[in-house]
């Protein structure tokens, strides 16, 4: 597949993942849900710009894993930030 298409591909899909997170975000989940759901969608989005935009897919599987870490890393963080004081005060 030539790179205009990969490139019009992943900008397709990323602004879909935008609207199922703000779908997601206005939707009546419970707080613990948005923020799974929300930071998965995140996290997928992110692998779409490091594959697709930043075209690592091509590179050492070192570099991906580097760069796939830091989203993943502050997903954890983002949650427990937002989700220890939800389960401390129930």
């Amino acid at each position: 597949m030539s790179n205009s298409k990969v490139l019009f591909f992943c900008w397709l899909a990323l602004v879909v993942a935008t609207a199922v997170t703000v779908y997601l975000g206005g939707s009546a989940m419970t707080l613990a849900g948005q923020v799974a759901a929300v930071l998965i969608v995140a996290i997928i989005k992110s692998g779409l710009i490091i594959d697709g935009f930043m075209e690592l897919r091509h590179t050492e599987r070192r570099w991906r894993v580097i760069m796939y870490g830091w989203p993943l890393a502050m997903s954890l963080i983002i949650a427990a930030t937002l989700l220890i004081p939800y389960f401390m005060a129930s």
